[in-house]
């Protein structure tokens, strides 16, 4: 080849090689996981608007019901408030007629999933016998639905006694493609989040709360899992089903000519499959990451800023910096921050200041980062008597309760005889005591409408986390400063001679200011009979505590407090079981958690009366009126909770998270992190909403005066790692003076720049938040803790399209080299051809 062939070779490769490496590496940075706008993401559909046969038996029954989802867009593991309007009454006590199945489904066709894509059949055996025969399930009676095919897939395998029977089913298909007539491969009662049967009320209005799975909890439905396409990344869509049911059964006839008086056959039935409304619900990507190479940054604390967190991780991944947050209790985080082992985090989250002895000599500075608020969350349906005026509300969601200091100290000492093993009967003051909080005069005083409950509608107690943390200590001091509750704390009589139980006197809980947990004292123990060996169970099997206040909330909305109070002698070995969730329609939870976590699962909260005789819901006009009561401490930039100091119209339990952060300890880059991360919290992630990168429902925008203190503190940050003023200076002793080390083959690894705090966007006011109650996020996801980072960020599979711009970029950089190795050669050969000529 020529100098010339070779030189024209080397400018078409340079310039190649620098087109494909540029766009291939611009784009395999940027391309993103798509997220669905969460603008107005509740839905609202009107049966009759796609079911227009009115010679259909079932129209008159359905053609005035509207359906509505309260979020579609953005969802995660949480509760979604499906309601209801215009539909039929449903049969009193049983599910004879008359009301709603509700089922999660995956599936890619425009209009919605298939039977075989929906996690549905799997009731629970209590509910399964309350409805018609296959109402609940999957299985198909050969020829009662003159619309369905009966087709060969549907055929069940024949059993080697019965080679010639005939009886078909839906197999469940999941997203991967495998078909299979065994539900339990992939889920059961305990795990599907079915609604086997929704009530519809006397006025024909209906609600539930129900759960939406993510690939991680229900893999089969592979929801939020990241899918690529045309080199874009999206997170899968999946379905919520409603399917409505009347008085007719599938073969036509009516419940009315059954000896059962109940409908029967599946909702899978083509008939009743016609009736179907299909709301199309868009997840967040599960499996979203932060660019491999981030640095990564370390911080620990209180599970109050768990949801904030996670939601800002994607957009902090941005900046340069992967922040992996470990939830650990609040005591813990401030010996951690000042601690000085290594790997041990310099930011930790918490709601009250380092003491004198914890800090020491350390420079401790506080940043609001969120507020929020302690709750009561419940799960309460309606079990009026039957002469009750209200009894036509029964099974359906109650939506407001109202509780004071005294109810709740009664509720977290075991003062109703229904929280004690064995009803209390072994403990002479609690046997005095009311049943449950039901049938307390002061409830019922606070709750009217509760005077006609049925006797045996309680709560399973009040759900309460395990563990010391500045959130129960902020619920302690509260109960301290009512005059009420205190007394009933000390060992008096309340005005209807109920007394706290005995166990719970010796702690006194009424003057003690260190309680900082919720201590289940009393250690009496019961067996039901003689087949249960001793001790029996405890307080622990019968009210056991959660993880965290998450999981509290989680529990309360699946019903089920993991009360293990039944004997199963079929056990290796024998143990207390749990009996299960609490029936459909007859819920009783209660929990204390904090709004967010309350928020995420759709639970209601229930008003609590403040020191001015108030019942305040906990809204964000009620918490941010309570936090401007804070005092200032004995801490410069912290204030702390003084319950006696809450005025009209505040909500007495709300609570404000500071980082602090040691100063001195962390080297440069780490102060630099944690200014991005000070600064994106009290910037963009003050804005409420639902999508990745906002403050989530149940949390209060911070006040100007919070913002600017954390501005403060990020100048400081600033000021603390280039050595102005914050921080002496630490003496740097001679270094020694080592070889030159040999130099080897082995890669050098640069990492990636750091965004400078200067170039994150600018503290800015979010928009006005609408000021509304916390309503409806595992695995319980449920835990409010990012995927916590230790090491490097973990690599994960790179996306098909992915892999080709990876490999496009491989082909670039080598001809973008080659190009002017191709020049520089085409020129020395035209040097040697010059000097060869003849002169």
């Amino acid at each position: 080849m020529n100098h010339r062939s070779l030189i024209r070779l080397g400018n078409v490769a340079a310039v190649f090689g620098l087109v494909v490496t540029t766009v291939s590496a611009t784009l395999l940075v940027t391309t993103p996981v798509e997220a669905a706008d969460d603008t107005s993401s509740s839905v609202s559909v009107a049966w009759a608007a796609t079911h227009t046969d009115t010679t259909d038996p079932n129209y008159d029954a359905f053609k005035d019901l509207t359906v509505s989802v309260s979020q579609t867009k953005n969802l995660v593991n949480q509760g979604v408030t499906v309601s209801w309007t215009g539909a039929k009454t449903t049969s009193p006590g049983e599910y004879a007629t008359d009301y709603l199945q509700i089922m999660q489904c995956w599936g890619d066709a425009a209009d919605g999933p298939t039977q075989q894509q929906c996690q549905w059949g799997a009731p629970s055996n209590t509910v399964g016998n309350l409805m018609g025969i296959g109402a609940a399930g999957r299985d198909l009676n050969n020829g009662e639905d003159a619309k369905q095919n009966y087709s060969p897939d549907l055929l069940l395998p024949a059993p080697d006694t019965n080679p010639n029977l005939k009886a078909y089913s839906y197999p469940f298909t999941s997203v991967k493609g495998v078909s299979t007539f065994d539900m339990s491969q992939f889920f059961t009662s305990a795990t599907t989040n079915e609604i086997s049967a929704a009530r519809t009320g006397s006025d024909g209005t209906g609600e539930v709360v129900v759960e939406t799975q993510t690939a991680l909890e229900a893999p089969q439905l592979g929801c939020g899992a990241v899918i690529t396409a045309n080199s874009v990344s999206t997170a899968r869509s999946c379905w919520l089903v409603v399917v409505p049911r009347g008085e007719i059964s599938t073969d036509g006839s009516k419940a009315s000519d059954a000896l059962s008086g109940r409908i029967s056959g599946s909702p899978f039935s083509q008939s009743n499959w016609a009736q179907r409304i299909a709301v199309k619900l868009d997840f967040q990507p599960v499996s979203q990451s932060c660019p491999i190479g981030n640095a990564e940054r370390r911080v620990v604390g209180s599970e109050l800023v768990g949801d904030s967190i996670t939601s800002w991780q994607p957009a902090l991944c941005t900046t340069g910096t992967t922040y992996g947050y470990s939830q650990i209790g609040d005591g813990e985080a401030r010996r951690q921050i000042v601690s000085g082992i290594e790997g041990s985090a310099a930011l930790g989250f918490v709601s009250e200041p380092l003491d004198d002895t914890t800090r020491a000599k350390a420079t401790i500075e506080y940043a609001p980062v969120t507020q929020s608020a302690i709750v009561v969350a419940f799960n309460i349906d309606y079990a009026l008597n039957a002469d009750s005026p209200n009894a036509g509300k029964n099974g359906t969601l109650v939506k407001d309760i109202t509780l004071n200091a005294r109810l709740v100290a009664k509720l977290l000492t075991q003062s109703y005889r229904v929280d004690v093993p064995g009803l209390a009967a072994k403990n002479r003051v609690v046997a005095g005591n009311p049943m449950g909080l039901t049938v307390d005069p002061e409830f019922v005083a606070l709750n009217p409408e509760f005077a006609g409950f049925a006797s045996l509608a309680e709560p399973d107690g009040l759900i309460v986390a395990l563990g010391s943390s500045d959130a129960a200590a902020h619920v302690w001091a509260w109960l301290r400063s009512d005059a009420d509750a205190a007394s009933f704390l000390s060992g008096k009589a309340d005005p209807w001679d109920m007394q706290i139980n005995p166990t719970y006197k010796e702690l006194s809980l009424d003057t003690d200011t260190t309680v900082d947990s919720f201590p289940k004292a009393d250690l009496s123990t019961y067996r039901d009979s003689a087949n249960v060996p001793e001790p029996g169970f405890g307080t622990l099997d019968m009210r056991p505590y959660t993880n965290d206040f998450n999981e509290a909330a989680y529990r309360a909305l699946k019903a089920d407090a993991g009360v293990k109070t039944t004997w199963d002698e079929t056990k290796l070995p024998p143990a207390f079981v749990s009996a299960g969730p609490q029936l459909p329609g007859r819920h009783f939870m209660l929990a204390l958690t904090d709004a967010s976590a309350a928020a995420r699962y759709g639970l209601s909260t229930a008003r609590i009366v403040n020191s001015s005789g108030e019942a305040i819901a906990p809204t964000a006009t009620s918490i941010t009126a309570g936090l401007s009561n804070m005092v200032d401490s004995t801490v410069k930039g912290v204030k702390v909770y003084d319950p006696t100091a809450i005025k009209a119209g505040s909500y007495p339990l709300g609570i404000l998270t500071y980082a602090a952060i040691n100063m001195c300890v962390p080297d440069a880059a780490t102060l630099a992190d944690y200014g991005k991360l000070l600064k994106y919290a009290v910037g963009a992630g003050q804005v409420s909403g639902e999508a990745q990168g906002q403050l989530p429902r149940g949390y209060v925008p911070l006040s100007p005066a919070f913002k600017a203190q954390t501005a403060s503190v990020v100048s400081d940050l600033k000021r603390a790692f280039e050595h102005k003023g914050i921080c002496e200076l630490p003496s740097t002793p001679t270094p020694t003076p080592t070889p030159t080390p040999t130099p080897t083959k082995e890669p050098v690894v640069v990492a990636p720049p750091q965004t400078p705090i200067a170039d994150i966007p600018p503290v800015v006011d979010p928009a006005p938040v609408v000021s509304s109650p916390p309503v409806a996020s595992p695995t319980p996801t449920p835990t409010a803790t990012v995927v916590p980072v230790v090491h490097r960020t973990v690599d994960t599979p790179l996306p098909t399209g992915r892999l080709g711009l990876l490999a496009a970029l491989g082909l670039g950089i080598p001809t973008m080299i080659a190009g002017p190795v191709f020049i520089r050669r085409g020129r020395k050969l035209a040097r040697l051809s010059d000097l060869q000529k003849p002169k």
